[in-house]
């Protein structure tokens, strides 16, 4: 926590945005939130029925077509991302989307990627 502590505000902006930005989804901000709520909402139903289910199982699950690279990063960063956010929740934001769409939806939401 120290290091934390003695980290400019510019340095740990850096490391953010090296390591789990959402600026690759070439999206809006609304778009970015949907994508991080739908994670969490269904990983949370996944985990109500008693499997034991990681916001990146999911994210690996609905996005299939990924390259390994992206898979090993991108996604990766947006699940720890996804994760952090639900920690203490039980109850997630559906933007009005039915649970069965979710994945589909999710899935329209990160083919927005663009790695450059």
């Amino acid at each position: 926590m120290e290091n934390l502590i003695n980290t400019s505000f510019d340095k740990l902006c850096k490391v953010y945005n090296k390591y789990f930005t959402l600026g690759y989804l070439n999206s809006s901000m609304s778009d970015k939130l949907a994508c991080i709520a739908l994670t969490c909402y269904i990983t949370n139903e996944v985990r109500k029925k008693g499997k034991s289910v990681t916001c990146y199982d999911i994210l690996l699950n609905v996005g299939k077509h990924f390259h390994e690279r992206e898979k090993q990063t991108f996604l990766k960063s947006l699940a720890v991302v996804c994760e952090d956010l639900m920690y203490g929740c039980n109850n997630f934001p559906d933007f009005g989307i039915p649970p069965k769409e979710m994945p589909k939806q999710l899935q329209k939401l990160l083919d927005n990627y663009c790695p450059f």
